[in-house]
């Protein structure tokens, strides 16, 4: 028997889950921006909690999603890479 799992990509209200589990953290400057993009880079939510756990300053592990998101944003623009 085979079995077919959808995993949808991470919504923004996802993303605000992850953040609040792994850092602490219900808010933050930088979520509007993040929200944004997340729903045009379709990016896994697991590969959102792996950049989530780089940093252990919270304001670095955003950042670190936002320059992620932007390079996955990049790729999708370029599908020959």
């Amino acid at each position: 028997m085979d079995v077919h799992i959808h995993m949808a990509y991470c919504t923004p209200c996802g993303f605000k889950l992850l953040a609040a589990n792994y850092l602490g953290i219900k808010d933050h400057k930088f979520f509007n921006e993040i929200e944004e993009f997340i729903d045009i880079a379709n990016v896994t939510p697991a590969e959102v909690a792996e950049q989530l756990l780089k940093e252990h300053e919270v304001e670095n592990s955003l950042k670190g999603l936002i320059n992620f998101l932007h390079k996955k944003m990049k790729e999708k623009k370029r599908p020959w890479k």
